[in-house]
């Protein structure tokens, strides 16, 4: 959404892959004129050309595998309106299972860069493990490379509705080698590059697109490991991750709009899978509003706030 520059950087990336057995597909949620502009003059130009498709035609394709040549082009879906982080992929993963010949789909944000091994790193440790329906890579800040934003995923502590990125703030040397130690605190993979295997959304399902933004791929592995998937790492699957750059809170702290989200979102998830844990999340997540008044930012107390109080809207608790 208005990242034609970040998407285009990402897309050259995945053409330096080792793994070539791949076709690109990206979903537009609605940009600006401009913006779509941009990013289809870049995708014509690109390696190997574009087709596109509206989000209406989606639920019709199928068996089109055979028209694309290979290597197939870029194919640009038009989501047809801004239908947030789970919609708009959403849209996506439908159009890549409608082909026939997909064994994993890779959701990945806009705002990276992949390192040219990423993807063969990643399929490499679902195979050692066959029960892994979602592995994650090492998000690597994109502009500190000395840095990890997270291994793969997330703890989370359900009687605070609070997640922890794991290895965050680590230096790159210092990433285990053994994945199985982070694997066993995982609640879910972060959502900036998630590979997933078809079995995985056949079984479960495509993720809730009434989260919009934020929890949405918590949610998702966690309904997955309900019926017997687990979580993987790739520690050398290195992806570049401009955090925050997607919906422009990289430099703020986060905006209005996104804590209205993550405030939400996080009483929405202990709602629908914690249920008995609900006071005690909503106690804490007033907390954290009254320490932005205390901070001096009303504004952002209030959006926050505004989160918690339109979750119960959203029912199907």
């Amino acid at each position: 959404w208005n990242g034609a520059a970040d998407t285009l950087t990402c897309i050259a990336s995945l053409h330096q892959l080792v793994h070539q057995h791949f076709r690109v597909v990206v979903c537009d949620n609605a940009s600006r004129p401009d913006d779509l502009a941009r990013l289809r003059q870049g995708l014509q130009a690109g390696p190997h050309g574009l087709v596109e498709r509206q989000g209406q035609e989606l639920p019709g394709l199928q068996g089109d595998a055979s028209a694309l040549p290979a290597p197939a082009p870029v194919t640009l879906i038009h989501t047809g309106g801004n239908l947030g982080y789970a919609g708009g992929m959403n849209a996506g993963i439908r159009f890549a299972l409608a082909q026939g010949d997909a064994s994993h789909v890779w959701v990945l944000n806009n705002d990276t860069e992949v390192h040219p091994g990423a993807l063969t790193a990643m399929l490499a440790r679902m195979a050692a493990d066959p029960r892994i329906g979602i592995c994650g890579s090492t998000l690597i800040y994109h502009g500190r490379r000395e840095m990890v934003q997270a291994w793969g995923g997330a703890s989370y502590q359900a009687w605070r509705g609070r997640s922890a990125a794991l290895g965050a703030f680590t230096a790159t040397p210092q990433i285990p080698s053994d994945p199985a130690p982070v694997e066993a605190r995982m609640a879910y993979v972060v959502g900036a590059s998630m590979l997933v295997t078809r079995q995985f959304i056949d079984t479960v399902g495509l993720m809730d697109p009434s989260y919009f933004l934020y929890s949405e791929e918590h949610d998702w592995a966690h309904r997955g490991m309900a019926h017997g998937f687990r979580l993987g790492w790739a520690p050398t699957a290195w992806v570049f991750h401009k955090h925050g750059a997607t919906i422009g809170t990289a430099s703020s702290g986060g905006s209005a709009l996104s804590l209205f989200y993550l405030y939400r979102n996080k009483a929405l998830f202990a709602a629908r899978h914690h249920p008995s844990k609900l006071p005690l999340v909503l106690l804490w997540l007033t907390w954290d509003n009254l320490k932005f008044l205390l901070k001096g930012h009303p504004g952002k107390a209030w959006a926050g706030l505004r989160g918690m109080l339109a979750f119960p809207s959203l029912g199907r608790f």
